[in-house]
């Protein structure tokens, strides 16, 4: 017999992660907020699916893949401009992030920070990632690389310029 899905058990129990995953892609509070009632309103319409094993995984990729369409149907996304809305949203969001990481993430492209977030969040493998994202194993890896390496340059910049 397959495990029934519990929507009020799923929000409570997921709802925060899937918000803090989805903002850190989208890098948009109201974006997130709305992307994630979309996910829980997925997952109840789509319980039938649901094969009962790893909940999480099921959710996360939902989450994901609407976090796509979304960044799909912006016709212009630049991070490095913040608005003050997203400014304020931000002081008041614990990401589990520091804010000089949230700013380095946002300079990332969407497609490199979906990348990096489905590795470290989903700790999905190159495999799973190439299925995702219609890719080959070792195009994922290259990209991952680099999007890391970018990271990794933006928060040293961070650094440096606090002294």
């Amino acid at each position: 017999m397959l495990n029934e899905f519990n929507l009020e058990e799923a929000v409570r129990c997921y709802g925060p992660k899937l918000f803090r995953y989805v903002y850190t892609l989208l890098c948009d509070y109201h974006e997130a907020e709305d992307i994630v009632q979309d996910v829980f309103i997925a997952a109840y319409r789509g319980q039938a699916r649901f094969d009962g094993e790893n909940e999480s995984a099921w959710l996360y990729k939902i989450a994901y893949n609407k976090s796509i369409d979304c960044m799909r149907r912006r016709k212009t996304v630049s991070f490095q401009e913040l608005h003050e809305d997203t400014l304020a949203a931000e002081q008041n969001f614990d990401a589990g992030y520091s804010p000089a990481v949230i700013r380095a993430l946002r300079r990332l492209t969407d497609e490199e920070r979906a990348i990096l977030l489905a590795r470290i969040t989903e700790s999905l493998s190159y495999e799973e990632l190439a299925g995702r994202l219609r890719l080959s194993e070792p195009a994922v890896r290259k990209r991952y690389e680099r999007a890391k390496k970018k990271l990794a340059e933006y928060l040293n910049e961070t650094e440096s310029e606090a002294f």
